[in-house]
């Protein structure tokens, strides 16, 4: 499977068969190993758990297929018609289910911001017929512009729910800032907007503010690109997880720990992929010895928000049509 034979069309023909490819591309991303910094196969933190993600990421499986029912419901004619997807809803509904199905706190917000918008224009391309990769990206992109001052309120609720790491201070919209909702809506600030506003300081934001370019123009290319040289789906896991983050300093480790660590980190994810990544002995063993690492820091240094882009990563890839 190469980029150049397969990203023309999606291959996906029902809604179940979104809700299979995001049910998976969670599960593929929490089990890559060794993600360094991150709770995997192998590895757990003191008070989350592998099987923490797992709970979490089985107890919002029926918030996906109600978002996805709601757009198969619909019709999208206008631009304002895709205000109906209420993004925001889906957050705070989803975030509630995460939370309630599981004792180790935030395991998969990101999943969910960074999954919703890209199974929501997957659910569009069948229900319009117009499978391409253009009219995916075209329908995304409608979706994130035409987002509600009722989206954004929601998915600050949804924030407060699991106080994640992630979009943290904006000023006058401060996440944890009980004035915040009010401002939102006194200053007709939709969902969009704000992760416009935060878009420096966060990767997911920033992905909501490119219309997904790192998910979609930079991971998704080199993923199938790895998987169709080692015909390995944690290989391409992992090494699309360094790739980005060599890229990409971390911003979950930047409101952490700081710049330097952050940096830190993506040298370490380069010079492991100098040597193949996990594909070789060497860069095995180095990205062993990372992830250890990084685990003594006991979460400071979780390259938590480069996993989330990974689940979305992978979930393109399903729907593109990657099976191993």
């Amino acid at each position: 499977m190469s980029t150049k034979e397969t990203i023309h069309f999606l291959t996906i023909k029902t809604l179940d068969d979104i809700l299979r490819c995001i049910n998976l591309a969670s599960l593929l991303e929490l089990s890559g190993w060794p993600k360094p910094g991150n709770v995997h196969r192998t590895q757990n933190f003191e008070s989350t758990r592998f099987e923490h993600f797992l709970a979490g990421i089985a107890a919002i499986q029926p918030n996906f297929r109600m978002l996805c029912e709601r757009i198969a419901q619909k019709s999208f004619i206008r631009d304002e018609d895709y205000e109906l997807i209420k993004l925001g809803q889906f957050f705070k509904n989803a975030a509630e289910k995460m939370m309630m199905w599981q004792k180790g706190g935030n395991v998969i917000v990101g999943h969910i911001l960074i999954l919703a918008p890209l199974a929501s224009a997957a659910m569009l391309c069948l229900q319009s017929s117009n499978t391409t990769i253009q009219n995916f990206k075209k329908l995304l992109q409608k979706i994130i512009d035409n987002s509600t001052v009722e989206d954004a309120i929601n998915l600050y609720e949804a924030l407060r729910l699991c106080n994640p790491g992630g979009l943290g201070t904006v000023d006058r919209y401060d996440v944890h800032n009980n004035n915040s909702l009010k401002s939102l809506q006194e200053d007709g600030i939709t969902l969009k907007a704000i992760f416009e506003l935060s878009k420096g300081r966060d990767l997911i934001s920033s992905e909501y503010a490119t219309n997904f370019n790192i998910t979609l123009n930079e991971g998704l290319p080199y993923f199938l690109d790895t998987f169709h040289q080692f015909q390995d789906i944690n290989i391409a896991t992992v090494n699309t997880f360094l790739y980005l983050l060599a890229l990409h300093p971390d911003s979950l480790i930047l409101k952490k720990s700081g710049s330097e660590p952050a940096m830190h980190v993506s040298n370490c994810a380069s010079k492991i992929l100098e040597k193949g990544g996990i594909s070789s002995e060497e860069g095995l063993t180095l990205t062993i010895n990372l992830d250890k690492e990084l685990q003594k820091k006991k979460g400071k240094l979780n390259p938590g928000t480069t996993a989330d882009i990974i689940a979305g990563v992978l979930f393109s890839a399903l729907i593109f049509g990657l099976r191993y």
